[in-house]
C-alpha cells in the first residue's frame, strides 16, 4: 500500500473544523493551507454534514476524494453524533455519500495539538521564559465551550496526539479564596477544572466572586472579559484569578504529561485578552511547586493566536499515518 502522502501527492484535499455552532472548511495541498478557501458556515443552515459539504465544494468548483474532518464530540465510534448540533451520521456512509477514497475523523482538540508543530512563530505569543526541549512531549490546555487537555510525543518522524479528559480532573484550591470559591461551586456538587476554566466556567467563577463581595451579580462571559478590559474591578478580579488557576492546572498537566517540549494555550477565550493574559498571574502560578519548580522555569508557555489553528491541525492529520 502506498503511503498516504504519496497518494495525496499533487491532490487537493478537504479540511474541517466543526463545532457545535460553525462549520469551519478549507482546502489543502501539499500539506499546506489555501488560506483564501477558508469559509465558515452555520451547521443550523444545514440538515446535514453532507449538505454543507456539497454546498462549499460547489462554492468552491472542486471536486475531492481526500478529507480530514475535527469534530466537537467523540469521534472513537462508528458514528458521528454532534454534542451541540442535529447533525448526525455514520462515518463509512459518509464516507459513501461524499464519494471520499479517504476520510479521516478526528476530535477537535487532537486537531489543535497537531497544529502546533505545524505552526510558524509569530503565531505563537510566548508568556514568560523557558526554552522547549527538542523533540520532547508538548502540553495542549485550550479554555472554550470545555477545557480541552492533550498531549504530543514525537514517534519517528511524526507527531502522535495523547487526547485525554484532563479537563475533568478534580479541581485542586490552594489559596484561600479557592477554598472559598470551592465551598460555593460545590453546593452544585462535583467540581472539575472544567467547573470554572471554560466560557461557562467564568460565569462561574465570577458568580462566587460576586457572592463573596456580598452581591448577587450574573454575567455572561463575554461580558466578563469585556467589563474586565475597561477596568470594572470586580470583572477584573474574575478574569485575573481565571488566568490564575489555568497556570495551575497547565503546571499539574505538564507535570504529569512530563511536557518539557512546550505548553500551548488553546482554545478561544484567552485569544480575547491577550495582554492582560501575558501581565496577569498565569506564569507565576504555573510556576510555583515545593520540589519542581526550576523544573517548570524551564518549560516555555505560549498562547496560540492563529485564526484556525483546528485546520491547521486537520491538515497535518491528513498525512500522519499515525492518525487513522
Amino acid at each position: 500500500m502506498m503511503p498516504q502522502d504519496d497518494l495525496l501527492a499533487g491532490s487537493i484535499a478537504l479540511v474541517a473544523d466543526i463545532g457545535g455552532t460553525n462549520a469551519r472548511f478549507a482546502l489543502t495541498s501539499q500539506g499546506l493551507l489555501h488560506s483564501d478557501s477558508v469559509q465558515g458556515l452555520r451547521c443550523d443552515d444545514f440538515d446535514n454534514l453532507d449538505h454543507a459539504v456539497n454546498h462549499y465544494l460547489g462554492q468552491q468548483q472542486v471536486q475531492v476524494e481526500y478529507a480530514c474532518m475535527a469534530f466537537a464530540c467523540p469521534v472513537s465510534g462508528s458514528r458521528i453524533d454532534m454534542t451541540n448540533n442535529h447533525w448526525t451520521f455514520a462515518k463509512a456512509q459518509m464516507q459513501d455519500t461524499l464519494r471520499l477514497k479517504s476520510f479521516k475523523v478526528i476530535n477537535d482538540f487532537t486537531a489543535q495539538a497537531l497544529a502546533v508543530p505545524a505552526m510558524s512563530t509569530d503565531t505563537l505569543m510566548p508568556v514568560g521564559p523557558g526554552e522547549a526541549v527538542a523533540g520532547a512531549t508538548k502540553l495542549i490546555i485550550g479554555p472554550g465551550t470545555g477545557l480541552g487537555v492533550a498531549g504530543l510525543t514525537k514517534v519517528g518522524e511524526h507527531w502522535l496526539p495523547l487526547p485525554g479528559e484532563g479537563g475533568h480532573a478534580a479541581f485542586a484550591p490552594v489559596t484561600a479564596l479557592d477554598m472559598d470559591i470551592l465551598a460555593i461551586l460545590q453546593r452544585q456538587g462535583y467540581v472539575s477544572w472544567e467547573s470554572v476554566l471554560c466560557g461557562s466556567g467564568l460565569e462561574r467563577l465570577f458568580t462566587a466572586h460576586s457572592e463573596l463581595a456580598g452581591q448577587e451579580l450574573r454575567l455572561k462571559n463575554h461580558e466578563i472579559t469585556t467589563r474586565a478590559l475597561e477596568g470594572e474591578p470586580l470583572c477584573q478580579q474574575t478574569l485575573a484569578h481565571f488566568c490564575h488557576l489555568l497556570g495551575r492546572a497547565a503546571s499539574n498537566a505538564a507535570l504529569t504529561t512530563g511536557a518539557q517540549g512546550g505548553v500551548y494555550i488553546a482554545g478561544g477565550i484567552i485569544p480575547r485578552f491577550p495582554e492582560f493574559f501575558a501581565q496577569s498571574g498565569f506564569r507565576a502560578a504555573f510556576e510555583v511547586n515545593d520540589k519542581m519548580t526550576e523544573y517548570l522555569a524551564a518549560i516555555p508557555t505560549c498562547l496560540i493566536l492563529h485564526d484556525n489553528p483546528g485546520l491547521i491541525g486537520a491538515c497535518a492529520a491528513l498525512t500522519n499515518p499515525l492518525i487513522k
